[in-house]
């Protein structure tokens, strides 16, 4: 997937000028508040499985696919685990893409 700028045209009230004489930096700095808050928030919802296995989520999945037996519990967590994973870092990139 080619990493595209998404250029569109705004009329923002005037006031705006009131907090910010350069506007389009303070939405891109709003856009980046709000990446790192997503992050922060799949990062809460990660700690409970790195606390449950004391492992990082790397360590976690060579584990489970090391395993010569399936264990249906640790199976499920890891498939959660694996969507929060990927799911943070998804925009831990938008947050570094701003």
């Amino acid at each position: 997937m080619a990493n595209r700028n998404y250029t569109k045209t705004i009329t923002l009230p005037k006031w705006i000028q009131e907090i910010t004489p350069r506007p389009e930096k303070y939405l891109k700095s709003l856009f980046k508040t709000m990446a790192f808050l997503k992050m922060k928030e799949y990062q809460k919802q990660i700690q409970p499985y790195q606390e449950k296995y004391r492992l990082s989520f790397n360590q976690f999945e060579k584990k489970v696919k090391s395993q010569k037996k399936e264990n249906f519990e640790i199976w499920d967590d890891y498939l959660v685990w694996k969507g929060l994973h990927q799911a943070y870092q998804k925009w831990l990139k938008r947050y570094h893409e701003l």
